[in-house]
């Protein structure tokens, strides 16, 4: 499937953490040929592209599958649905917005309102998430029945194409990361098959509940036991008010991370490797110990997994407009292929 196209149909799926269902299953369609594929108990995604081999390396490549959204807590008598955060929700961008509910029996649309400027005395300011209130035209009594306490809310963010190969949607962060290892792992696979290598173990984890602590990650990745793992997610994108604080350019390629925690010696060699094979990369320090990614958990995970982050510029972070480039998804995987051939001589 071409990149574009993986990108529309899982960015386009439904997948607030906590409720992934929707999204598990396009990306199990999508992996269906690619390895042995199995979830866990927290609904993480786990594909055995190639099974390890006792004193090998074993390759874990990381990416989440969940979105931020907004959950049912409350359905009051008038038929307007309270609602909390799934993940880090801005509220600055929330009111006006148009939403879907999730519910067991199917789909219904709403839109989060807000009082009119007209109307509103003191001080205007953004309301908290648990002071606004969603709209799915219903009474108290039809809403109660077809709505349970619990449903997921996603945002409506469709996919667009835009010019120099930029696309925009909601769900990017990280839904381009998980088509970036996919596609690494089509390339690894099918180099290890033409050269007729000695093998190598290589896993493709889409895990849950990113978005909501790292949940998913890190339990999966206790069972996978790799001897190494490279995380995958998106990085701030270059825009206007940000330009001067060393974010990622798109369609300049990934950004290949630097911090405390993670693995320097990998952070070396993918480097290495792009420069041999000519594939455009960045770099980005991750100051102190946390990256603010599924790489804080994994790294951590039994008696510790040597773990490198790899980062796809992105700008307008947790709105339903992402944009990203369809270049540096590519060219991400292309650098986590070439590191990945440099295992074959270990």
């Amino acid at each position: 499937m071409e990149t574009i196209q993986m990108l529309k149909t899982l960015c386009q799926a439904a997948g607030v953490a906590g409720g992934e269902e929707r999204a598990l299953e396009a990306a199990e369609q999508i992996c269906a040929g690619l390895g042995k594929c199995s979830r866990t108990v927290h609904k993480s995604l786990v594909c055995e592209v190639m099974a390890p081999q006792q004193g090998r390396p074993h390759l874990l490549l990381d990416a989440h599958i969940d979105e931020i959204g907004l959950t049912v807590t409350h359905i009051e008598d008038n038929g307007f649905l309270r609602v909390a955060q799934c993940g880090g929700v801005d509220r600055r961008l929330v009111m006006a917005s148009p939403v879907i509910v999730h519910t067991k029996d199917g789909d219904i649309p709403g839109v989060i309102g807000s009082i009119p400027p007209h109307i509103q005395t003191g001080d205007k300011k953004n309301p908290k998430i648990d002071e606004i209130w969603v709209d799915v035209g219903m009474s108290g009594q039809e809403a109660k029945e077809k709505i349970e306490l619990g449903d997921k809310l996603s945002f409506v963010g469709p996919f667009t194409e835009m010019e120099n190969d930029l696309v925009s949607s909601k769900a990017l962060d990280d839904r381009c990361c998980c088509v970036a290892i996919i596609k690494a792992a089509e390339q690894i696979k099918a180099y290890w098959k033409e050269h007729h290598l000695e093998p190598i173990g290589l896993t493709v984890l889409l895990s849950a509940q990113e978005e909501t602590g790292g949940l998913g990650a890190q339990t999966a990745s206790f069972a996978i036991d790799p001897t190494e793992a490279i995380v995958v997610d998106v990085t701030f994108g270059t825009t206007p008010e940000i330009a001067d604080r060393h974010c990622g350019d798109l369609n300049k390629g990934a950004m290949v991370g630097m911090g405390a925690t993670l693995s320097r010696r990998m952070a070396r060699e993918i480097i290495e490797a792009g420069k041999e094979e000519n594939i455009p990369y960045q770099v980005e320090v991750m100051g102190g110990g946390h990256t603010g990614t599924n790489a804080d958990g994994i790294v951590k995970v039994g008696a510790g997994i040597e773990t490198c982050c790899v980062s796809i510029p992105l700008r307008y972070m947790h709105t339903p407009i992402e944009t990203i480039s369809v270049r540096d998804v590519d060219d991400t995987a292309k650098l986590i292929a070439a590191y990945a051939k440099r295992l074959a001589t270990r």
